[in-house]
């Protein structure tokens, strides 16, 4: 499918625009153009293509009492298959991605605790063919910032050098204390916004609360960093951005500040996080690249290189994405609860 100028522009609109009214597509219709029914069908059209994923909050998951870990598993390769399903089975389990390396597989989990992780890794270390499982939590956040520009003319540059709005502080942010109905709230914005003419009124339905509220909670989440962002997840291999490498670096501690911030910087860069690491492992600074092809994510890691100064490093290509999926929060089942498979 070719994108024409309204598609693109709504792509760029709704990654971080999305306006939180009774009417947002009638909100889109006044900005991009069109009616509120004409807008409505070309999001929907741009979802069924695969050009959007999701649409809707994405939580600051410590702010809601969560933690997180990216897991690295070196598993035999006739015993693939089996061991993605096992990982995949596991709701805490949001991202999942076959890469290019003796670590074959990469997963992120997304849980209540350091006990609740534990527990899943242990199932996933006990299958057949997995030879180790490594645990890399995140020591520092420099960027989160997953927006594709749409089309030619808003392409990533890539002589930016100011830092990102996106940059963020080494301390984390307090726990939230939320009431009842603000996590049944949270429970149904996990979930997909539906693509109605009045979708917070249907939120509002299921969590059962006004939708008055709801959009004052929303506003109010945004505004202090509870939600990070509302908007769509595209699929950046749909949107012109086929390439996807995690580049993994050894920094020392001297170079783990500037080296970050340069990271962070530039434009290419969705992700970009201070890890820990571990034995047989200590690549500690991780930056996602994005780009139209390798070479392009090579050329990228080069001036990363040229202008830090740190050689050590090496990029994980994306062989196959195993899973994507949003956080579900508040809806855990146990660990022992997931499916044995063998």
């Amino acid at each position: 499918m070719t994108l024409d100028e309204r598609d693109r522009k709504l792509l760029d609109m709704i990654q971080s625009e999305f306006p939180i009214e009774p009417r947002p597509f009638q909100a889109l219709a006044e900005r991009a153009g069109g009616t509120e029914q004409e807008i409505l069908e070309h999001v929907l059209r741009l979802y069924h293509q695969g050009y959007i994923r999701e649409l809707g909050a994405i939580f600051d998951l410590n702010r809601l009492g969560y933690m997180s870990t990216l897991c690295a598993a070196r598993i035999a390769p006739e015993a693939v298959d089996s061991a993605a399903t096992l990982i995949n089975s596991f709701p805490e389990i949001t991202h999942n991605y076959l890469r290019e390396h003796a670590f074959n597989i990469w997963f992120t989990v997304i849980a209540r605790s350091t006990n609740d992780i534990d527990k899943i890794l242990s199932r996933i270390q006990a299958h057949n063919g997995v030879a180790q499982v490594l645990s890399l939590p995140q020591r520092r956040t420099f960027k989160i910032k997953v927006h594709f520009p749409i089309g030619s003319a808003s392409a990533p540059h890539s002589t930016q050098t100011g830092l990102p709005s996106a940059l963020t502080a080494s301390q984390p942010h307090s726990l939230t204390a939320f009431q009842d109905w603000e996590i049944r709230l949270i429970r149904v914005l996990s979930d997909p916004l539906p693509l109605t003419d009045h979708p917070f009124a249907a939120v509002a339905q299921h969590a059962e609360v006004l939708e008055e509220l709801v959009l004052d909670r929303i506003r109010a989440w945004l505004a202090d960093g509870v939600i990070r962002r509302f908007g769509a997840r595209i699929a950046h291999h749909t949107a012109g951005y086929p390439a996807n490498g995690m580049s993994v670096w050894k920094a020392s501690p001297a170079e783990e500040e500037s080296a970050g911030r340069y990271m962070a910087a530039q434009p290419e860069v969705s992700h970009c996080y201070l890890r820990d690491t571990q034995p047989n492992w200590d690549y500690n600074l991780y930056a996602m690249i994005h780009g139209t092809d390798q070479a392009e994510v090579e050329a990228v890691a080069q001036r990363i290189a040229d202008n830090t100064k740190i050689r050590d490093h090496t990029i994980l290509f994306s062989v196959k994405e195993l899973k994507k999926t949003a956080p579900r929060y508040f809806n855990e089942q146990e660990p022992d609860e997931v499916p044995l498979v063998l």
